[in-house]
């Protein structure tokens, strides 16, 4: 439908005045949309003067083209039908209206009172349109559920792959669990396309190791800190004025348990079995979890499993006597924790 001749059509009988009221509460004027009380202040009346006005207007527009606005409330209708009774404002504007025609839809919706239900802004979910009973208590339990049934994944997913796991979880459709992601203020998605809880750094990563943590999850591998840095700044995560210092990374990923240093300046996720502490600390590790390993070729193996070091750093410190001996049967052990 064209929005736009059908609201030129509704508001050609009204005054001046009237028209002018509703062009500027809706936008048409400028694509601003005006509170009762500025417009009031414009025209020096009150406030509830211009909402009096305003619903004179709606009731002759209700009067004298009940057959037009029927037709389109179907048209509404069949689409919040579609999109699970309910849709973000902007999405549903952008929708119906696309760019010229949004000041027009939102007249319409307006007028529909009764049959659309426009529920404001809250500290979860932005406003949205419904056509459903109780919309606001409806989508605020179901978003809640929807949080909680996130929470309980424990990890971003693919947005297509999340829609796909809580419609059947929840009995919703997809294009629902659309409308309740886009309205949710919980549930975000990142640049790389992954839908999660806003407050998982993987989501919206505020510190330095929040956005180190992006880059390891992204590369799936052990990085130096120069190199993390440098991948930190191409995710475009801050202004492109401020650059990310190597030193930075360094000093706050030292910091965090849920990286480890691994070598001269490199570093892993723990969460991949990497466990902190020297070479020495690693090999009484090896040493102590894997007690068959007789060859010290098959310990410094484990070891570089751990550690991004040479070969010979290795078998410096497993020949260091202080803590590491081998028994009658060549076997290596490490004195500190036989002692224990």
């Amino acid at each position: 439908m064209n929005y736009s001749q059908l609201y030129k059509k509704v508001t050609k009988g009204l005054s001046p005045k009237t028209k002018n009221i509703f062009d500027r509460r809706f936008g048409v004027a400028s694509g601003k949309v005006e509170t009762l009380e500025s417009i009031g202040n414009g025209l020096g009346i009150t406030r509830e003067r211009v909402r009096q006005i305003e619903e004179a207007g709606f009731k002759f527009v209700r009067k004298n083209y009940q057959d037009t606005l029927d037709n389109v409330f179907a048209e509404f209708a069949a689409y919040f039908q579609g999109q699970g009774g309910f849709k973000k404002e902007e999405m549903i504007l952008e929708d119906l209206g696309g760019k010229k025609n949004k000041p027009h839809v939102l007249f319409f919706l307006t007028i529909g009172e009764g049959k659309f239900s426009r529920v404001c802004e809250k500290k979860d979910y932005y406003y949205f349109w419904s056509t459903l009973q109780n919309a606001e208590a409806k989508v605020k339990d179901t978003l809640n559920a929807l949080v909680l049934s996130i929470k309980a994944h424990g990890s971003p997913l693919q947005k297509n792959d999340l829609v796909a796991k809580f419609a059947l979880q929840h009995s919703l459709s997809d294009q629902a669990i659309e409308s309740y992601l886009e309205v949710s203020k919980k549930i975000q998605s990142n640049k790389e396309g992954n839908t999660g809880l806003i407050d998982w750094p993987e989501i919206r990563p505020r510190s330095v190791k929040d956005k180190a943590l992006l880059v390891f999850k992204k590369h799936q591998k052990p990085l130096h800190f120069r190199e993390i840095t440098q991948l930190i700044d191409q995710l475009n995560l801050h202004p492109s004025n401020k650059k990310t210092h190597p030193q930075t990374v360094h000093n706050e990923l030292i910091k965090d348990a849920r990286f480890v240093l691994v070598g001269r300046g490199m570093y892993a996720l723990g969460e991949w079995g990497y466990v902190p502490g020297t070479i020495k600390d690693i090999i009484a590790n090896v040493l102590k979890e894997k007690p068959h390993l007789v060859r010290k070729d098959d310990i410094v193996k484990e070891v570089l499993s751990q550690r991004f070091v040479e070969k010979n750093t290795v078998l410096i410190n497993l020949n260091d006597k202080k803590y590491f001996k081998k028994n009658a049967e060549g076997k290596y052990f490490a004195i500190e924790r036989q002692t224990a």
